[in-house]
C-alpha cells in the first residue's frame, strides 16, 4: 500500500539514513522535478551518514563503497543503493529500488500546464516500473497540491489501495459543511495540533500569515492548507452561489412562463482521461439565473444522442423549445445527427469569443452579485467545488456551460417577470 503524503514543507519521506539503519541492504530511487532539487537531498542524506556525529552514534553501521559514491549514486558495503533522478530525465533505466520515494514530482509553476502535468504522470509511470519486488516495493510521494489533475489527484481518484497522509499547516473550518479540520488525514492526527497549528514553532499563526501575503491565496491553499484551491473558492467564490428548493422557485416563477431552452457543447467519448460532455439546466427569472441541473458524462457519440434526447425531454421540452449546440466538429455532427433521427428543434449556438480565463473573469460580478441561484439537488458541491477550483480543476466544462449561459442572457434585454431557461452540454 503506497503512502501519499502532503503537508507544508516540513515533512520529508524516509531517509537513506532512517532506512539503512533498520537493514543496510535497502536499494533506494528517489526523485524530485529538478535535478539540483533532488540532488541536494541525496547530498544531506550522505553527509548525514558520513558525520561524525551518526559514525559516533552508530559504528560500523554504514560503511561507503568507495567507488560507488557520487552525489548521485552511492552504495555501501552491504549493497545497499541509493540512485536519485529527477522529472524528464529518463534516468531510471538499469536501476530498481525496494523504496520509491518521489518528492514534488511536478514543478508548482507547471501545475496548469498540460505538458508540465504530462511529464509528471509519465515519470511516476517509469518509476512504477522500477521496483525489486512488486508486491512488495513501497512507493512515497509527497508533494504539495497543485491542480486536480497533479500526480497526487491521479492516485487518489485512481482507486488504489493508498495509505494517505495529510496534514494542513492550520485547522480551518470548511466553508461547506462547517467541520473543522476536514481535509486532514486520517482523522484522528487532528489530534497532534496545538491551537489549531500543526507546527506552532516553526508555523506560528504570524509566520501563516506572511506565507500567505507571500504567496497569495492559491499558493497558500496548496502548499500550506493541500488543496488545490482557497477553501471559499478562487476567482469565483462558493458563498456566491445559493441554494434554493424547487417549490420556492416555482413559486417565484408561477407569475410568469417561459419557454425551456437547451444548448450542448459536445465532447463525445467514453475516455475520462479526455474532457467530458457537460450538462447545465438553468434559466432567468427576472434578472436572476436559476439553475436546476449541472453534470457531467463520458459517452459515445450513438450513446450521448440518446442521452442528449433523453435529458431534453426530461427537462420540459416544447415545440417552442431549441437545443443550440456548439459548433466546433463533433457539435456539427450532434446537429445533423440529432436533425436526422429527432423532431428536436436543433440549431448551432455562438462560438465562445476569447479566452477561457477571460470568459470566467467576464461573469464574476454577476456571481458575487448573487445573481446565480442554484436549485437544491445531488449535483450542487461538485457544480460549486469545479466553479470555486478554477483554473485548478480536472474538468472545468460546467463552468464553460455557466458562462455560455451568463453571456448568451446578458445580451438580451428582459422585461421583468419573464421567464427562460437553458440547457447547456459542455465539453472542451
Amino acid at each position: 500500500m503506497p503512502p501519499l503524503l502532503s503537508a507544508p514543507a516540513i515533512a520529508s519521506p524516509p531517509n537513506t539514513a532512517w532506512l539503512w539503519l533498520q537493514r543496510p541492504s535497502i536499494r533506494i530511487l528517489s526523485s524530485s522535478f529538478a535535478a539540483p532539487l533532488a540532488i541536494s537531498h541525496a547530498v544531506k542524506s550522505r553527509l548525514c551518514l558520513k558525520s561524525p556525529k551518526f559514525q559516533r552514534l552508530f559504528p560500523g553501521h554504514v560503511e561507503f563503497q568507495d567507488d560507488q559514491d557520487g552525489k548521485t549514486d552511492y552504495r555501501n558495503t552491504a549493497l545497499g543503493q541509493r540512485y536519485t533522478t529527477s522529472t524528464g530525465t529518463g534516468g531510471t533505466m538499469g536501476n530498481h529500488a525496494d523504496f520509491i520515494i518521489i518528492d514534488d514530482p511536478l514543478n508548482p509553476q507547471a501545475a496548469i500546464s498540460e505538458a508540465g502535468q504530462a511529464a509528471a504522470s509519465a515519470h511516476l509511470k517509469t518509476l512504477a516500473t522500477r521496483k525489486t519486488d512488486k508486491a512488495r516495493t513501497v512507493t512515497i510521494l509527497v508533494m504539495q497540491r497543485v491542480h486536480e489533475k497533479d500526480p497526487a489527484g491521479e492516485w487518489l481518484a485512481s482507486g488504489r489501495p493508498l495509505r494517505h497522509i495529510c496534514l494542513p499547516g492550520e485547522l480551518t473550518k470548511d466553508a461547506k459543511t462547517g467541520e473543522v479540520g476536514q481535509q486532514v488525514r486520517p482523522p484522528e492526527l487532528k489530534t497532534h495540533y496545538v491551537d489549531g497549528l500543526l507546527d506552532p514553532q516553526r508555523l506560528t499563526r504570524a509566520a501563516l500569515q506572511g506565507l500567505q501575503l507571500t504567496l497569495g491565496n492559491y499558493g497558500y491553499a496548496g502548499q500550506v492548507q493541500q488543496l488545490t484551491a482557497p477553501d471559499e473558492g478562487g476567482l469565483l467564490k462558493k458563498a456566491w452561489f445559493s441554494v434554493s428548493s424547487m417549490e420556492a422557485f416555482q413559486s417565484l416563477a408561477s407569475r410568469g412562463g417561459g419557454v425551456w431552452l437547451f444548448d450542448a457543447d459536445t465532447a463525445y467519448t467514453a475516455d475520462q482521461r479526455n474532457a467530458p460532455s457537460a450538462l447545465l439546466a438553468s434559466c432567468y427569472l427576472g434578472q436572476t439565473l436559476y439553475v436546476r441541473l449541472a453534470t457531467e458524462m463520458w459517452l459515445e457519440l450513438p450513446e450521448l444522442k440518446k442521452r442528449l434526447s433523453e435529458l431534453v425531454n426530461a427537462h420540459g421540452y416544447t415545440r417552442m423549445s431549441k437545443l443550440h449546440v456548439e459548433p466546433k466538429a463533433s457539435g456539427r455532427s450532434v446537429v445533423q445527427e440529432l436533425r436526422a433521427i429527432s423532431q428536436l428543434n436543433v440549431v448551432e449556438a455562438p462560438t465562445p469569443t476569447g479566452s477561457k480565463l477571460e470568459r470566467v473573469n467576464s461573469i464574476s460580478p454577476f456571481l458575487e452579485a448573487g445573481r446565480v441561484v442554484l436549485i437544491d439537488g445531488g449535483w450542487n458541491e461538485a457544480f460549486i467545488s469545479q466553479c470555486a477550483s478554477f483554473p485548478n480543476a480536472a474538468h472545468d466544462d460546467m463552468l464553460d456551460c455557466l458562462c455560455q449561459a451568463i453571456a448568451r442572457y446578458n445580451l438580451k434585454p428582459r422585461r421583468r417577470g419573464a421567464l427562460s431557461s437553458v440547457i447547456q452540454v459542455g465539453g472542451r
